[in-house]
C-alpha cells in the first residue's frame, strides 16, 4: 500500500506546468495552449493515440480544473504541430469545435477524430496504456 502511494505521489508530482503554458504528464506528453479555448497535445512516436488522450484529460483536469465528467473534444485531429515543431500534434478544448476559434478543424485518417469526445476522467484513464488496450 505505502509503494502504491509512493508511486501515485511521484506520478502526480511529475505532471509539471513549465512556466510558459505548456505542461508535460507523468508520461512525458507535452501540451500547449493555442488559444484561451485550444490547447494541443504533442505525441512522441508509438502510441500516439492514447497519449493524445492522456495529455488532453491531464491538461483539463490539471492545468484547466475540468471536472472528471467534463467532455474534452477533439478540435483538430492529428498532424503536424502549430505550437512547435512536431509531426505528432492534436488539438483539443473543453468546448465542440463549433464553439472555438483558432483551431486547426484538421480531419485526419490516425488519432482522435474531428469532434470526438470523451470523458476527463476516460481521457486521463489512457495514461500509461498500451496503445492495442483501446479498440478506438
Amino acid at each position: 500500500m505505502i509503494k502504491r502511494l509512493s508511486i501515485l505521489c511521484l506520478s502526480l508530482a511529475a505532471c509539471t506546468d513549465l512556466g510558459d503554458g505548456g505542461f508535460v504528464t507523468a508520461g512525458g506528453t507535452r501540451v500547449n495552449p493555442v488559444n484561451a479555448d485550444v490547447f494541443e497535445v504533442i505525441a512522441r512516436p508509438r502510441n500516439e493515440n492514447n497519449q493524445f488522450w492522456c495529455g488532453a484529460g491531464e491538461y483539463a483536469h490539471r492545468a484547466l480544473g475540468a471536472s472528471p465528467g467534463a467532455n474534452v473534444y477533439v478540435v483538430g485531429g492529428a498532424g503536424a504541430a502549430v505550437t512547435m515543431e512536431s509531426p505528432n500534434g492534436a488539438q483539443f478544448s473543453l468546448k465542440p469545435p463549433s464553439q472555438v476559434s483558432g483551431a486547426t478543424e484538421r480531419d485526419t485518417r490516425w488519432g482522435p477524430r474531428l469532434g470526438q469526445s470523451m470523458f476527463v476522467a476516460d481521457a486521463r484513464g489512457r495514461c500509461g496504456r498500451d496503445e492495442f488496450d483501446f479498440p478506438f
